[in-house]
């Protein structure tokens, strides 16, 4: 898919003004010449120039109209039924990774797309399994965030 220069830079423009008015009722730092909005105003401001810039830049290029350009692979039906096996295989993790916790949904699902998505077996379970403890230890000891524990391994972390 190949989104034009010229609705990229719509896009943009809208998304820093919309970055801008939330930002809008953000409180100042009693004492300080600057706020909360601070960033957050700065930040919308680069994203509107740069919106305008991609604006201008596909008008000059000749660019009219937004557009939006599929890719190729958006014609084969067997490419779209694997996009959406694996959307809800992302959406079954988000339902069951409470339940049964992290490691085995998120083992699960990535044995499951991985062979959605033509893998070997015998090279998905290793990788997948590397990849939830490489996540799990990630998350748990560097960024202490919690994820979701497994009532079916509770002598882990």
């Amino acid at each position: 898919m190949r989104v034009t220069d010229l609705t990229l830079g719509l896009l943009t423009l809208l998304g820093g003004i919309a970055i801008y008015i939330s930002a809008w009722n953000f409180k100042a730092i009693p004492g300080q010449a600057y706020g909360a909005g601070t960033m957050p105003r700065a930040i919308a401001l680069v994203t509107v120039l740069t919106g305008l810039f991609l604006i201008v830049k596909a008008v000059m290029a000749g660019e009219r109209l937004p557009g939006l350009q599929l890719a190729e692979w958006t014609g084969n039906t067997a490419s779209l039924i694997r996009m959406a096996c694996v959307l809800l295989l992302i959406l079954a993790y988000i339902l069951l990774s409470p339940v049964l916790g992290f490691l085995p949904t998120a083992l699960a699902v990535m044995v499951l797309a991985m062979l959605v998505l033509g893998v070997r077996l015998v090279i998905a379970v290793p990788v997948a399994l590397i990849a939830a403890l490489a996540i799990q230890q990630s998350f748990g000891k560097l960024l202490l965030v919690p994820l979701p524990r497994s009532p079916f391994l509770p002598f882990l972390w």
